[in-house]
């Protein structure tokens, strides 16, 4: 067995926000028991007048029988008295005159009952025959009297001591109503509506379908509370098998509710299975039990089994909480208050307090049900958006090798005079590559001499205000302007503007995947300007892709010293697993362009705030292919070559669980490198998503992952290389 270092586990805890959780799930209980006392005090003020008061009572050796000796008072003031493990109780009662009739109820913890009145019995349930009946409520009609009455009340005590007394006008005895009673009726009736309005709804929309599961969780919730309560508000069904079968249902619900949280996880087959089987094991143990030690022991076992349920689905809950699945959170907010829950309904159960029970399962059922909902109508809503994502995207994947041929034409142009009128051919065909239907897309660009602008291209542009594009550009700080119907490219010096290209008539507006095009094809446009306009008209198209890195890195939200450090570091790194010189510094310098592919992801999801959905993770992970498509272009190029096989590889795992699926030494030792390098600096700088590690944090995760996400020699030596540096570095600092 792995053994568990108490430090680790703390630091995961931290890291992985369970503290500020488990508080909030706290709350989320406190709240849920505060709500039940005012709700509990004002129904008791509703009932407090109907209640029947100043009993006498004493506990009977024997059931049936008027016991001997002085009788206790039983009244708020004086609860009734606890005797060890007597088995019935005797109460009595004086009855005033009275001109109108009414109906005696008496609520008892599933008490066979006998009345007698004037010494004649005159209501009897199941005193003589049963151990303990399926019923707690007992009612009888009392017809008005002149004089006064004595009411003499046997109960046997197969449970416990409840004993609840009301005097009621006249009605029929045999049912009453009772708000939870009542609110489980209610709950059926929205269950089955729901499902009819989902079942129509989910014929259209497929994914609709899993509301269906909820509406028939509502509707399963409201009969499970109308059973439990049934024994509440009629003796009609007394027989003490009912006692089994109303008590089962609501155990149920929690079942069935830890089988809804736990199916919004991945790989919870085996959880289900176990909750089911746990369910059918408590069902039969209570179902089968035929005496009273029996039920008390069921009753414990299906308590102890839906909270052993409940601690493990929270267990699953923190590992998806680790791994920033989306809604992780609020599941796991609501799998440890379903296990607080469970633990305090388990503690009323076993202390017969039926009232309680019932109002911490169902409120709390019904709160993780409204959130299991929400998630549902929020994934709905998120396919929908998804199904648009993933047509546009491969849209737009096609668009990339477009967008690989636009920057290496342009980098053919090496006459200024041939720029302007390449680049805007180059653009109109990418853009219509990606949107055929814009075949009448308008035109024009101006350069900017002595501090005004002279057009030197016009493709029927009526007029365009050049000054304006300039100071909307200076005021938005951007040099890429983009709205419906148009977007702009303002290319400057450290001097100020020096050009604008203006393109209009874009039909259908420009989607979050068309401005995210027009973004990367500004990036290209602009280092390419930069170089067919320096005065260095040789320079290395090495360079060129690495200023393209550079400024990728700065519209990602990061650090050019990201790129400086994995350069260093994976050139540090592979002299020390014996690479030549040449090698080494191929991979170095290769290793800035690994994120070049997120020129070609869309903005909107780089910086997006909160954890990503699956489909956004598919896109933004396709950086590595859009990465090789533009460097593979120029593999007569030793470095690019190297830069694009870097590219393509440094997100695959050394178990084979990563993008290409390669495994161990197949994936090349370039990304190996890299990979380390990479996640390293990653882990160690902060992001918009997190805070910045401790390098202590960053080491041990490397560790901790050694064979898993990286290789376990390159990550030794570069452990090894990373503390090597900093004890120089602290000794040099005592020096």
């Amino acid at each position: 067995m792995k053994k568990v270092e108490i430090g680790k586990l703390n630091d995961k805890v931290k890291k992985g926000g369970v503290l500020p959780l488990l508080g909030v799930s706290l709350i989320v209980l406190l709240l849920t028991v505060a709500v039940y006392f005012v709700a509990h005090y004002v129904s008791n003020s509703y009932t407090d007048e109907n209640r029947f008061s100043n009993w006498n009572y004493l506990y009977t050796e024997k059931a049936g029988t008027v016991p001997d000796g002085e009788l206790r008072v039983f009244n708020a003031q004086n609860p009734i008295v606890t005797e060890g493990k007597k088995d019935a109780i005797y109460f009595s009662k004086t009855l005033e005159p009275s001109e109108t009739g009414h109906t005696f109820v008496l609520i008892t913890d599933f008490s066979p009952v006998k009345i007698r009145l004037n010494g004649k019995e005159i209501y009897n349930n199941q005193f003589d025959t049963a151990e303990y009946v399926g019923s707690c409520y007992n009612a009888v009609a009392l017809e008005p009297s002149t004089q006064e009455r004595q009411l003499e009340i046997m109960m046997k005590l197969p449970f416990s001591v409840r004993f609840e007394t009301f005097l009621n006008p006249t009605g029929d005895p045999v049912f009453t109503t009772m708000p939870g009673f009542n609110l489980g009726l209610i709950l059926m009736g929205i269950g089955l509506l729901s499902a009819a309005v989902f079942g129509v709804m989910s014929a259209v929309k497929k994914r609709l379908f899993r509301s269906l599961y909820v509406s028939g969780l509502v509707f399963y919730m409201g009969l499970a509370i109308a059973l439990h309560l049934l024994p509440e508000v009629t003796y009609r069904f007394n027989t003490p098998i009912w006692l089994r079968i109303t008590a089962v249902p609501v155990h149920l619900t929690f079942m069935l509710v830890l089988l809804c949280l736990n199916g919004l996880f991945k790989d919870s087959r085996k959880t289900a299975i176990a909750i089911l089987f746990a369910s059918i094991i408590s069902a039969i143990a209570v179902l089968a039990s035929f005496n009273t030690l029996m039920v008390k022991l069921s009753i414990v076992l299906m308590c102890l089994l839906t909270l052993a349920a409940a601690v493990y689905v929270s267990h699953t809950a923190i590992v998806q909480l680790e791994r920033r699945i989306q809604y992780a959170a609020p599941l796991f907010v609501m799998c440890v208050f379903c296990t607080m829950i469970m633990t305090l309904a388990a503690i009323l159960m076993l202390l017969r307090q039926r009232t309680l029970y019932i109002y911490n399962v169902s409120v709390s059922s019904a709160v993780i049900i409204a959130v299991i909902e929400y998630i549902y109508i929020r994934e709905y809503r998120l396919e929908l958006k998804n199904s648009e994502v993933r047509v546009q995207s491969v849209k737009y994947s096609e668009s990339v090798n477009s967008i690989s041929l636009f920057i290496r034409h342009m980098l053919q142009c090496q006459e200024p005079s041939k720029f302007y009128e390449t680049a805007v051919g180059e653009i109109l065909k990418l853009v219509k590559t990606y949107q055929p239907e814009n075949t009448d897309i308008r035109s024009c660009v101006a350069i900017k001499e002595g501090g005004a602008y002279r057009e030197i291209i016009n493709n029927g542009v009526s007029s365009c205000n050049y000054q304006i594009i300039e100071n909307n550009s200076l005021r938005n700080e951007k040099n890429c302007l983009f709205a419906e119907t148009y977007f702009d490219y303002i290319l400057r010096d450290h001097k100020g503007v020096n050009a604008i290209f203006h393109f209009e008539n874009i039909k259908d507006g420009l989607d979050v995947f068309f401005g995210s095009m027009i973004e990367a094809t500004y990036c290209g446009l602009e280092t390419t300007y930069e170089n067919t306009f320096s005065d260095n008209k040789q320079r290395d198209i090495d360079i060129i892709f690495a200023e393209l890195a550079e400024n990728t890195e700065l519209d990602n939200g990061c650090s050019v010293d990201h790129l400086m450090n994995i350069r260093k570091n994976s050139y540090a790194l592979c002299k020390r697993i014996g690479m030549d010189e040449e090698k080494a510094k191929h991979i170095s310098i290769a290793s800035e362009l690994h994120d070049l592919g997120k020129i070609a992801v869309p903005k909107n999801i780089i910086h997006k705030d909160g954890r990503l959905s699956e489909e956004e993770r598919v896109i933004i992970n396709s950086h590595t292919e859009f990465g090789y498509t533009i460097l593979s272009a120029y593999d007569d190029d030793p470095m690019l070559a190297t830069a694009a096989v870097i590219a393509h590889y440094h997100h695959e795992r050394y178990d084979g669980n990563g993008n290409n699926g390669l495994k161990g030494e197949d994936i090349p030792i370039e990304a190996r490198v890299v990979t380390v390098c990479d996640v390293y600096d990653a882990l160690i700088s902060e992001r918009t998503y997190k805070k910045a590690w401790s390098k202590e944090d960053a080491l041990r995760y490397l560790k901790d992952n050694e064979g898993k996400i990286f290789d376990p020699v390159i990550c030794e030596e570069f452990i090894a290389y990373i503390r090597e540096k900093d004890s120089k570095v602290a000794a040099a600092s005592e020096a």
